[in-house]
């Protein structure tokens, strides 16, 4: 059964309007908030993800994160992951103080880029009452031999906004000759073969979504050189946890994502693999019924529904 989809909004605490939708669930039962991919607003397989969750027993929010979509923010497309892991503070706050949900049963969602910034929004907001994170990325940063030349960039950058002599630098994701960006670490690390598949994303999203812009700021660039949740991991506990790796994972081994999951303290954990997939071919013809349903039961063993 679908569920009511509401136009909903909230403030940040440094004054930001986030915009989304709210999927409808029972009232006073559980919640999740969907938190997005990479650079990408909500309607790129976040809103597909909420609106099942929203389908099957819980409110679920999803909403563009700052500086994306439909959400304030300026710059555009200016990523700052470790605010938009305290915006799903006031996420939190926003379902809370709406009255419709159970205050004491929120989780919170990520997959691939989002996943660290769910972990550390529950490893410092201990009113989350569950995490899902799937298809860890734990320890970001800028490719070596790249990070000298863009981080004096991004200084340069500030310099000049500061002085009035330009407005925000920005790097597109795709180049003239329409090859991605490798920048970060993580991609500077893939095989040719599967480098030469990134540019699809990013077409793929320019169709799905309207509000997509396919480039990114170089401040964006200078905060992933320092973004490194991985060491925030401990602190997740006692919060019940869910981790979900692609058994193919291509950016960070299967291997590596267990011993995380391993190191986990939290009383209630789960981990799955999710078979023949892995970070480049996830969304591809995905079936949200078998991608959530173990997590659907994991919600429902924590938020008890």
């Amino acid at each position: 059964m679908a569920s009511e989809r509401k136009d909903i909004e909230f403030r940040t605490v440094d004054g930001l309007t986030l915009r989304g939708w709210l999927f409808v669930g029972p009232k006073g039962g559980p919640a999740v908030i969907v938190n997005g991919a990479f650079n990408s607003p909500k309607e790129i397989f976040a809103a597909d993800v909420a609106a099942w969750f929203g389908r099957n027993g819980l409110t679920a929010l999803v909403y563009d994160a700052r500086t994306l979509g439909m959400s304030d923010g300026l710059p555009r497309n200016d990523l700052d992951p470790q605010k938009m892991a305290e915006d799903n503070h006031d996420a939190v706050t926003f379902l809370q103080d709406d009255g419709w949900v159970d205050p004491s049963r929120i989780a919170i969602w990520g997959f691939f880029y989002s996943s660290g910034i769910a972990l550390e929004a529950a490893a410092f907001d201990k009113r989350v009452a569950a995490v899902i994170a799937q298809g860890l990325m734990p320890e970001w940063g800028l490719n070596p031999p790249d990070q000298p030349a863009i981080v004096a960039r991004a200084v340069e950058d500030r310099a000049k906004q500061i002085q009035g002599h330009q407005q925000p630098d920005y790097i597109p994701l795709l180049n003239d000759e329409g090859d991605h960006l490798m920048f970060f670490k993580y991609l500077a690390e893939l095989t040719p073969e599967q480098k030469a598949k990134l540019p699809a994303w990013v077409h793929g999203a320019k169709k799905h979504a309207p509000t997509f812009n396919d480039r990114l700021t170089v401040q964006s660039f200078y905060r992933h050189a320092k973004w490194k949740p991985l060491h925030l991991i401990p602190s997740i506990s006692p919060t019940p946890v869910m981790i979900l790796t692609p058994e193919d994972d291509e950016i960070v081994p299967p291997k590596f994502q267990r011993s995380i999951f391993d190191s986990l303290q939290s009383e209630q954990k789960r981990f799955e693999i999710v078979k023949g997939r892995g970070h480049m071919n996830f969304l591809a013809n995905v079936n949200l019924d078998e991608l959530l349903a173990g997590q659907l039961a994991f919600l429902r063993e924590v938020l008890k529904f």
